[in-house]
Parts: C-alpha cells; structure tokens; sequence
C-alpha cells in the first residue's frame, strides 16, 4: 500500500512538474515556446495547435487540482487522458518522440 502512495505521489509531483512548471497565458504562448521542439518532433501546423490545446488543458487541470488537494490517483487519470488526446492526432512513433522531450517544454 505504502509503495502504491508513495508511486502516485510521484507521478503527481511529475505531472506537476511537467506541465505547471511554467506559468502558460494561452495555447498560442505554450505553442511559440515550444516551436522548435514539436518541429524536431516533427508535427504540422494543425498537430502543433491541437498538441498546445492538450498541453495547456493538461496544464490548467494539474493546477486546479493541486490549489483543491486532489488524490494521487486523480494524477493518473489525467497523463492518461492527455496520452489519449495525444493519440487522436499523432502516431505512436510522434507520440514517443513528444514523451522523450516532455521534459524539454518550456
């Protein structure tokens, strides 16, 4: 029991870190810092818009439920809700190059 707390704190505190680690204003603020990193991803003009909407919702939910003290497992239902938004729109092979420079956003 203690080490299932204990992973979803960490997914948690990932998530967190992810996505509110900055302060995002809009999805066209989230889009123009991180450009050039869906570019090397190498995602069009509509899957960089709709991978900003993702990303900044995602951002907006974290937020909102660690300002109400959301439950670990709240956390695990939120990066698998955003993977499958992210699946909509992308290949496994642009999903798997997003998630190894997930910690690159800005």
């Amino acid at each position: 029991m203690k080490k299932y707390f204990l992973s979803l704190i960490i997914i948690l505190l990932t998530l967190n870190f992810s996505f509110a680690n900055s302060n995002y204003k809009s999805i066209e603020e989230v889009k123009s810092l991180n450009f050039e990193l869906f570019e090397e991803i190498g995602l069009d003009e509509n899957k960089m818009n709709y991978v900003s909407r993702v990303i900044y919702s995602t951002y907006k939910k974290a937020q909102h439920m660690a300002s109400n003290g959301a439950a670990p497992q709240k956390a695990l239902s939120l990066d698998k809700e955003a993977e499958e938004m992210l699946l909509r729109v992308l290949s496994h092979t642009e999903l798997k190059k997003f998630n190894s420079i997930k910690h690159k956003l800005k």
